[in-house]
């Protein structure tokens, strides 16, 4: 009688293995594709909370939330040094601090704390810890008010992935006035009873065509290394990491950690004469201001989106992690994605309150 045979043999097996192999290999790409678009959706749901966030603001305060002064902070308190964060202080934080109640944040709102991540402003592909990595100025020691106190709110805290729309909310260096050479600005230590505070009724070309907030640009060592500071290049150079915390809103209102669009309406700093001798590519459509020469070719390079990669420079750009594209809260409530092939003119428009007029010269 034939022996019964009880198993496979070694090359039955290693064709079952290979089988096995070939069907992960196929389904891997398409279960991380699924992971990736369950994650954008997720990061198009916080820009929809955020957004709405600050339409619900807007109706409650008349205005939307301004980045704020953290100059103003320290003259509140005859520059000592105001930590822990708080209610009363919220005019000199950034937007994203301001809208915390709004977004169900309120225990942080009046009890701020270094250590807790807000995670309606995190995205998450980026995969960071939400908080900032380090609470002294090592780093950057640029600022006098960084030198009187190490300890300082404008180190730790949370941050975010989305950045507001300066051109819509406004900054403490929007830029008022003009006699031809200077262009004036609300001094940052003024009170915040003096700054000019912008709306939606400043949105003349559709709210549905206007940006309100979207997802920031980030080189890809930063996701672990969050908050203001440095990183070390691929060749060993260092870049700013341009993500300060939420409560930093900069002696200049300037920081990039949680704004984009800076222009020269946005900032005084950058406006220059109205007059032809300014390269075109150096004009925001629909600002009031041009571009002062010096500055047009590496803020009008600025306006982009681009994805998330390794050594990227994320100054005053829009971005993502995902392929694409970018997400984007527009001042209507919805949220889009924008392509990274979109024409730069074109997207610089979308960052302007009336960005269809092109006829400024």
């Amino acid at each position: 009688m034939p022996k019964t045979r009880k198993g496979f043999t070694l090359v039955e097996l290693l064709v079952v293995i290979a089988i096995i192999g070939i069907l992960v290999s196929l389904l891997l790409p398409a279960v991380q594709s699924a992971r990736s678009a369950a994650r954008r959706l997720q990061s198009s749901n916080h820009l929809k909370q955020l957004g709405l966030a600050f339409l619900n603001y807007h109706n409650t305060r008349k205005h939307l939330p301004h980045q704020g002064s953290d100059s103003y902070a320290y003259m509140v308190f005859g520059f000592t040094e105001p930590t822990p964060m708080r209610p009363e202080l919220a005019d000199g934080c950034t937007w994203a601090y301001k809208i915390l109640p709004f977004i169900e944040e309120s225990a942080l709102y009046d009890r701020w704390n270094h250590t807790t991540p807000i995670a309606t402003l995190l995205d998450p592909s980026r995969g960071s810890t939400g908080v900032a990595a380090s609470s002294s100025p090592s780093h950057d020691t640029s600022h006098l008010w960084d030198l009187i106190n190490p300890a300082s709110f404008l180190f730790g805290g949370a941050v975010t992935d989305y950045a507001a729309n300066i051109g819509v909310i406004g900054s403490v260096q929007n830029t008022e006035a003009d006699d031809g050479v200077n262009y004036s600005a609300h001094y940052w230590f003024s009170p915040p009873s003096t700054w000019a505070n912008w709306n939606l009724k400043r949105i003349t070309d559709g709210t549905s065509h206007t940006i309100l907030l979207g997802t920031k640009a980030m080189a890809t060592q930063t996701y672990e290394a969050r908050g203001k500071g440095f990183i070390t290049l691929s060749n060993g150079a260092l870049m700013g990491t341009d993500d300060d915390p939420i409560t930093n809103a900069g002696i200049w209102a300037g920081p990039m950690g949680t704004a984009r669009g800076w222009t020269p309406d946005t900032i005084n700093w950058l406006a220059g004469p109205n007059s032809n001798s300014t390269p075109w590519v150096g004009i925001v459509p629909g600002n009031k201001y041009h571009i002062k020469p010096n500055h047009s070719s590496w803020l009008a390079d600025s306006f982009e989106i681009v994805q998330d990669s390794l050594d990227l420079d994320p100054f005053n750009r829009w971005g993502s992690p995902y392929p694409g594209g970018a997400l984007f809260a527009m001042a209507d409530g919805s949220v889009r994605t924008i392509s990274y092939n979109v024409d730069r003119d074109s997207f610089r428009a979308f960052v302007t309150p009336n960005g269809d007029d092109f006829a400024r010269e």
